[in-house]
């Protein structure tokens, strides 16, 4: 394997490389000026503009500019010091930000047309109509304007070219092998990726008291610990340092992290005890074999993002009207709200809100799902039905899946109290943490095979989670518009998913 390919398989997420503030003002400056600058650029080149921008106009610039900085800084990315996937992300950033404008804008233009003497026509100031040309080219543009300014400005405030950004990672081994790994990641490489360590568990014998840790390494106490900073930072690495004696221990820590998504490497003093060829990568020389690989990484979770923020924001569009009349007739079926909002597990474990319009009576509602809903539920009202045979109470998920929590397709989310025949889903199905590997999904390859409804038995929630993790391994954009093509033959037929 080549230095550079190396180099390449260490690139991911990681904490910023300039951290003090007036860097990160900046930066956040220069963000800003990038975006406004190419629109403002974009409408004087603009053939069929007019000769001098509106207050309209640039009110849109300095709001799309302000939405952009206001993206890229909850993504983490208005300090960072970028590599290849990272500015991948920022892009996917910008054109979020598009996106939300044109949204804006066309239903602004369409409340206009509602005017009173306006007739229902099209405005003749629409930005939208007489701005064509303008709004294209800003949106393709301007990510190539954000990446070039920061470069140059970047390198310069850290007085030298830009470095690789580290990876963060938690490290679990036992004393000896923790030390060497130590002494190896403190070892300057000016021409790779650095490693962060975010925390370390140093496993010691039964009866012998817990060692300290590592000078600079924050120390961890359990295994659980350990997934819980996972779970909780931008951790995406775990590096296993164990002897050969030590199997056991590593079958425990990816038992553990199997409901994470995050890459697992081992020291390949030990890979002759695993069959299947692995991937190797390296840390400053030092050779990890790949244990578990993330499923959508890279490339794939930028391919992943733009498919839900693409037909996502379109259905959301096109719905709009149907998902209003929607909560109308569910506020004038039957005191109570229009949304049923519950919590349930999504990527890595963390708790979203996930939305559906109310199809039982308020009283009855069950936040954690202990009951789950059944053929002529007592509990659901005659519209509630309707909207449960044709998947219409799904609809407020599009919301889930513009924000981010959720993906168009992929495994089902489950309320947190739910159960197969009296076992919680977690202990009836040993692979059931894997599905929280990836976002969850309105629609699966589960649900279009016939497998959704009530999961009353193991064996049913066995071939659910059998299908989630097919669809995990074999993930592709064909495959999720297969998923999507399937599940509009089946709510056509009022089957429901």
């Amino acid at each position: 394997m080549s230095r550079r390919s190396l180099d390449a398989s260490l690139a991911g997420a990681g904490p910023p490389s300039l951290s003090a503030p007036c860097p990160a003002i900046a930066l956040a400056i220069v963000d800003f000026a990038a975006v406004v600058l190419a629109g403002l650029a974009c409408r004087g080149l603009n053939p069929a503009g007019h000769a001098a921008h509106t207050p309209r106009e640039v009110l849109v610039v300095v709001a799309t500019g302000t939405l952009a900085l206001s993206l890229l800084h909850r993504r983490g990315l208005s300090g960072q010091g970028w590599h290849p996937a990272r500015g991948m992300e920022a892009v996917l950033c910008l054109a979020h930000a598009f996106a939300l404008l044109l949204l804006v804008l066309l239903f602004w233009e369409q409340a206009m047309t509602f005017r009173p003497g306006s007739a229902h026509a099209v405005p003749a100031d629409s930005i939208l109509a007489t701005n064509r040309n303008w709004l294209f080219t800003w949106a393709t543009s301007a990510p190539l304007a954000l990446l070039l300014a920061r470069a140059p400005v970047e390198a310069a405030l850290t007085h030298a070219p830009p470095r690789p950004v580290a990876r963060r990672a938690v490290v679990v081994g036992n004393a000896a092998s923790a030390r060497r790994l130590a002494r190896v990641l403190a070892q300057p490489d000016r021409t790779g990726p650095r490693v962060e360590i975010a925390g370390a568990l140093i496993l010691t014998p039964r009866g012998m008291p817990p060692l300290e840790s590592l000078p600079g390494w924050p120390r961890l106490d359990t295994l659980r610990a350990a997934r819980r900073l996972v779970e909780a930072s931008e951790v995406d690495l775990l590096l296993i340092a164990l002897p050969e004696a030590a199997s056991r221990s590593i079958a425990a820590i990816l038992r553990i992290m199997a409901g994470v998504s995050l890459d697992i490497w081992l020291a390949p003093d030990i890979a002759r005890l695993y069959e299947a060829p692995a991937r190797l990568s390296s840390v400053v020389g030092l050779p990890f074999l790949h244990l578990q690989e993330r499923p959508m990484a890279g490339f794939a979770a930028v391919g992943k993002r733009a498919e839900d923020l693409l037909i996502g924001l379109s259905l959301l569009v096109l719905a709009a009207p149907l998902m209003l009349g929607i909560a109308l007739a569910v506020r004038l079926s039957s005191p109570g709200p229009a949304l049923f909002v519950q919590p349930r597990r999504g990527l890595n474990r963390r708790i979203i809100r996930v939305r559906k319009f109310r199809t039982m009576r308020a009283e009855a509602a069950d936040d954690r799902g202990a009951r789950q809903a059944v053929a002529n539920d007592d509990r659901v009202t005659p519209l509630g039905r309707f909207l449960r045979r044709t998947s219409l109470d799904e609809l407020p998920q599009l919301l889930n899946v513009v924000e981010g929590s959720m993906s168009l397709v992929g495994p089902r989310p489950h309320a947190l109290g739910t159960a197969a025949a009296g076992q919680p889903f977690a202990e009836a199905a040993a692979d059931y943490a894997s599905r929280h590997r990836v976002k969850p999904g309105m629609t699966g390859w589960a649900q279009v095979c016939g497998w959704r409804g009530e999961t009353d038995t193991v064996e049913k929630l066995r071939r659910r989670v059998e299908h989630d993790l097919f669809y995990i391994t074999h993930w592709s954009l064909g495959f999720d518009l297969r998923i999507l093509a399937l599940t509009l033959r089946t709510v056509i037929r009022g089957e429901g998913v």
